[in-house]
Formats: C-alpha cells, sequence, structure tokens
C-alpha cells in the first residue's frame, strides 16, 4: 500500500496565497499546521473569521490539513529539557490547556492527527514520571473524545523508552509522528530501531533528513532529504511495505525563501520515485 498525501509544515503566521499556490504547482496537497496561537483561537468572530479564510484558501488549491502541530509560545530551545513541551512542571497546566484549545479548533476543521513535541521524558520511573504519564493520558482521551488521535514526534527518547511511554498511557489512539531526523540529531537512537519496534504505531512521517553530532558539537544536523544518514528512501520503503498509508509531511528547517522552497520541492520528486 502506499499513500499520496504529500504535505509540509507551515505555520499560521507564513500563511499566504503565493506560498499554498507554489505548494500546489509543486504537488503538494495537504498541510501540517502549527503556530495556532491567539490570532485564530480567540473565542471571538475576528479569530473564526480568519481561521476561516486559511480552509477556504487550502479548499481553493486542494490542499487538505489532516494534521496539526501543537504549538507552544515561549519554549526555551536553549534549554530544552528545562523549557520545551510537556514536561516541564512549571508550565505543564497552561500548556495542557492551550493543547486542549488547539485540538478543539483543529475539530472544527476536521483535523484527525494531532502531534506534539512532548519534551525530554524522564528515565526513571517515578512519582514525576506517574504524574506526567497521568496528564497525557487525559489528553489523549480529550483527543479521544474529538475524534483525534495523539501523536508523539520522536527525537527526544530512544525507541525502547519511546515504547514503554506509549505502553504506561495505554490509550489506543496514542500513536507516532515519526521524524527519522531527529533521532540522529539528537542521538537518542537510531531511526531503523525505532521503526523496527513501533511500525504499528506511526500515523504521521517527518520526511526530514541530518546526520549525527561531529566531535565538539552538541546535535547533530539536518540536511536536504535524501542526502543525510537517516537512509530515509529505505525506511520509507519499508514503512510502506507495512501498510502505512498516513500523510507524509516535509520538514525542512530553513528559513523561508527560495532555498527552502527548492529542498520541498526537490523532496516531492524524492517521495514521489518512492511511493
Amino acid at each position: 500500500m502506499s499513500t499520496s498525501v504529500i504535505g509540509t509544515l507551515l505555520r499560521c503566521g507564513d500563511i499566504d496565497e503565493r506560498r499554498i499556490a507554489y505548494y500546489q504547482k509543486i504537488g503538494l496537497n495537504a498541510l501540517q499546521i502549527a503556530g495556532v496561537y491567539e490570532d485564530w483561537l480567540a473565542p471571538c468572530e475576528a479569530a473564526k473569521a480568519a481561521s476561516d479564510a486559511f480552509f477556504q484558501l487550502f479548499a481553493k488549491y486542494g490542499i487538505a490539513v489532516p494534521t496539526m502541530f501543537l504549538s507552544f509560545p515561549n519554549q526555551d530551545w536553549k534549554h530544552p529539557r528545562e523549557g520545551v513541551g510537556l514536561v516541564p512542571a512549571a508550565t505543564r497546566s497552561e500548556r495542557m490547556i492551550l493543547s486542549c484549545r488547539q485540538m478543539n479548533w483543529a475539530k472544527r476543521y476536521g483535523i484527525r492527527y494531532i502531534t506534539c513535541h512532548v519534551g525530554f521524558v524522564p528515565e526513571e520511573r517515578d512519582a514525576f514520571y506517574e504524574r506526567l504519564i497521568a496528564d497525557l493520558k487525559q489528553l489523549a482521551r480529550f483527543a479521544a473524545a474529538n475524534g483525534q488521535d495523539f501523536l508523539f514526534e520522536t527525537g527526544t527518547e530512544s525507541a525502547a523508552s519511546m515504547k514503554q511511554i506509549v505502553t504506561d498511557i495505554d490509550e489506543p489512539n496514542v500513536g507516532i509522528n515519526f521524524d527519522p531526523a531527529n533521532m540522529l540529531i539528537y542521538g537518542t537512537d537510531t531511526p531503523a530501531n525505532l521503526l523496527d519496534s513501533l511500525a504499528d504505531k506511526i500515523r504521521v512521517v517527518h520526511c526530514k533528513d541530518a546526520v549525527p553530532a561531529q566531535p565538539g558539537d552538541r546535535r547533530g544536523k539536518e540536511t536536504v532529504l535524501g542526502k543525510g544518514a537517516t537512509n530515509f528512501t529505505d525506511l520509507l520503503k519499508k514503512l510502506l511495505a507495512q501498510g502505512f498509508d498516513g500523510p507524509l509531511i516535509i520538514e525542512r528547517e530553513l528559513p523561508l525563501g527560495p532555498e527552502q522552497e527548492k529542498d520541498i520541492a526537490e523532496a516531492v520528486s524524492l517521495i514521489k520515485s518512492i511511493i
């Protein structure tokens, strides 16, 4: 089985007609939306009208939105263990409520797959871990009531740890947004190990490539798709052979502009040659 849903990740603040028209031109037919903040969430007619305008634009160009990435303001990426995602206790309550508001926004537009960069889940199975699992279970159930799947973005945990987390939450709508590049960037495991361990939980794929950290570097580095060390072609072929038919979302973490657009277009060609 193969998928025909090929998209890219786009933040609400970057949506404009020229960009959407370009995506259609190069063969994209889907988006993963991110950065859904107060301009679109606020309980007022202006926010609803602005959100509706997005989806009218997408419909004009035949672009579907099957997936959304939960976004939180003021994340500290210089200190990710303390400042990113839902793990930090100081910001968890606020971010959980914002997550629920974003999921309700997504429900209004029929978005099924909710991806979350949860953060660095601790290895220790202590009281802090148990509280985190209980909170994530509530988010997963909130998503389920909306008819949505709650997906972990990969990269910050090993395959074994991620499998344990999913098992501990124990909700049928919990799955994986498989980002093979992140696993090399963070140096947690190999993408192949996660695919072997959790292929049945993968619902969305981030089509992104990277090379591991070199001596002296804290992290690995993203590359053009197909030019890194993830063995992306082999990974996708293996996943498709096991029946995966979910969205393939190209993520190229460059500033918006000609270079990023060229890389996305090349990624579309590579993906189509695989599927």
